[in-house]
């Protein structure tokens, strides 16, 4: 593999440069011209954005809140939470049987 890498880097020094040192540098700068254009473009968006998300974030908040609500309101038969408890409603052992 040392060879191939080698014979390219000797291959390199004999071929000339496809383009001159002098044309690179106005294509780099056209390159970042059109970056920075297209970055303005997509700027627009950026209220369509924020909104999604602040929508998104709502209606999490607004569905979190009923869940907990119900929650609430179905566990006041049981106000202790225990990990080790008998009463454990979601605990896997007590899904896979049935008993609700």
């Amino acid at each position: 593999m040392t060879r191939k890498l080698d014979e390219a880097l000797q291959a390199a020094k004999v071929d000339a440069p496809a383009d001159g040192l002098d044309r690179i540098e106005p294509a780099v700068w056209r390159r970042i011209e059109a970056m920075r254009a297209s970055r303005e473009a997509s700027s627009v968006f950026v209220p369509v954005r924020i909104a999604a998300v602040l929508a998104a974030l709502g209606l999490g908040v607004a569905a979190g809140g009923f869940a907990a609500a119900e929650a609430r309101h179905q566990g006041r038969k049981s106000l202790e939470v225990a990990a080790f408890s008998l009463d454990a409603r979601l605990a896997p052992s007590t899904l896979l049987d049935g008993q609700r």
